[in-house]
């Protein structure tokens, strides 16, 4: 009877043992996960004479193999793929091909070399009727870019447009089809046609009004030490520009550098450049609310946030903003900027 009470037990803890083993999931390693192909922007935007705009397509960080780079790296395909796009759900006009005029691929081989220059074919094909395209993404490569000729005058009006003008692009399948290589296919890139009638543009401030230049330096000398101690003769001009989701505040001084670009070296004028996130925008009126929100990295590596809010007024190209600042426990009160395209 002991004899097969022990086997009993023992068919009973084998059987639980193979049951246990069942459950056993197998953990993943970061081979066995496809390589992603995506837009690498949500959007972008240009004024209504623009004759060109692009977007990219780029693959998703991945561990990095060596351990080096802790917040993942790019690991370039290690054979070619043909990926397909298309353009879709334009608002504003009637036809694609009435504003989309041609197409290019190429991607940045350096800082002053293209695929391009270099007579490297990434075969793209672009249907103005359809809107549907295809390209090479090259092995080796870590990003490529399409290029998109546009009709520059199909909206260069003189009139302000309040109605959206704009056009999506997704990427839909890659070819050949394999279980490592895989397009995400639900983000969206949004381009958009602004309207420099409106807000968007470039501004400037006139430098014979001492009073607009003080109030200048008092706003943004809030977030900027060299610009808080300008003075009126250090300066050549002073450019506001409401562009795409941000906005610049630029100071261009007397004060010139050499510049070296691709083996020549220009002289240019020093710039002191304010970028900030055009948080809220009633961009679809000649007047409204504005609020720009931007950081500045401090000594120790961190970043604190300034905050300017507002309200803008737009008459036959004059600009008057009303702006409140607030960074790093100061406050600046509302103060009136006057600037002209």
């Amino acid at each position: 009877m002991k004899n097969l009470s022990y086997l009993f037990f023992m068919l009973i803890f084998l059987s639980a043992c193979e049951k246990k083993n069942d459950d056993l999931v197998n953990p993943m390693v970061e081979q066995d996960f496809p390589q992603i192909l995506l837009l690498s922007d949500e959007g972008d935007g240009e004024l209504e004479d623009e004759d060109k705009f692009s977007f990219k397509i780029t693959l998703a960080d991945r561990v990095d193999p060596s351990g080096k780079e802790l917040g993942g790296k790019i690991i370039p395909l290690e054979k070619d793929v043909t990926v397909n796009f298309e353009v879709s759900s334009f608002k504003g006009f009637a036809t694609l091909s009435s504003y989309l005029m041609d197409a290019k691929a190429f991607y940045e081989i350096d800082d002053c070399t293209t695929s391009e220059d270099k007579g490297i074919d990434l075969k793209l094909v672009f249907d103005k009727t359809t809107g549907k395209g295809s390209v090479t993404f090259p092995k080796g490569v870590e990003e490529i870019e399409i290029e998109f000729e546009t009709n520059d005058k199909l909206f260069d009006d003189k009139v302000f447009n309040a109605s959206s003008r704009k056009l999506e692009i997704k990427l839909t399948s890659v070819s050949p089809n394999g279980e490592y290589v895989v397009v995400n296919n639900t983000n969206k890139f949004e381009y958009e046609v602004l309207d420099d009638e409106g807000i968007y543009g470039e501004y400037e401030l006139d430098m014979s009004n001492q009073q607009q230049f003080d109030n200048y330096i008092k706003l943004f000398g809030l977030v900027n030490d060299k610009v808080k101690g300008l003075k009126i003769n250090d300066v050549e001009e002073i450019k506001i520009e409401f562009q795409y989701g941000e906005l610049k505040a630029i100071v261009v001084l007397k004060q010139t550098q050499n510049v070296a670009e691709c083996g020549k070296v220009k002289v240019e004028n020093v710039e002191i450049e304010i970028e900030g996130d055009l948080e809220e925008l009633d961009d679809d009126k000649l007047s409204g609310d504005v609020e720009i929100v931007g950081g500045i990295e401090q000594a120790n590596g961190s970043e604190k946030e300034f905050v300017y809010k507002g309200s803008f007024k737009l008459v036959n190209g004059n600009l008057e903003l009303k702006l409140k600042g607030e960074y790093d426990d100061h406050k600046i009160a509302e103060t009136i900027l006057a600037v002209h395209k």
